[in-house]
């Protein structure tokens, strides 16, 4: 939970977890567009997309390991509210 907010950030993402996978389960036009625009975003090149049908098999694909290195340079939440707090 959030000490500032009193947000429940596990509740929030175990609730939008299972609309993404209900979504995709289900074949649902609006979910499937979500994920073609990350997929458009985040693994362009790549054949590992879910709307392909692809996988992730043993190897790490190119997209995953660009997406992986984007969130590692990706700032923490309390690092940029440090930053706005200075």
């Amino acid at each position: 939970m959030g000490t500032n907010t009193g947000i429940n950030y596990r509740r929030d993402f175990e609730e939008y977890l299972e609309i993404l996978m209900k979504g995709i389960r289900k074949k649902k036009r609006s979910i499937l567009n979500v994920f073609r625009e990350w997929d458009r975003v985040v693994f362009p090149n790549s054949d590992s997309s879910i709307m392909s049908g692809g996988g992730h098999d043993q190897n790490m694909s190119s997209g995953l390991k660009t997406a992986l290195d984007m969130l590692e340079a990706d700032e923490a939440e309390e690092e940029v509210q440090d930053e706005l707090q200075d």
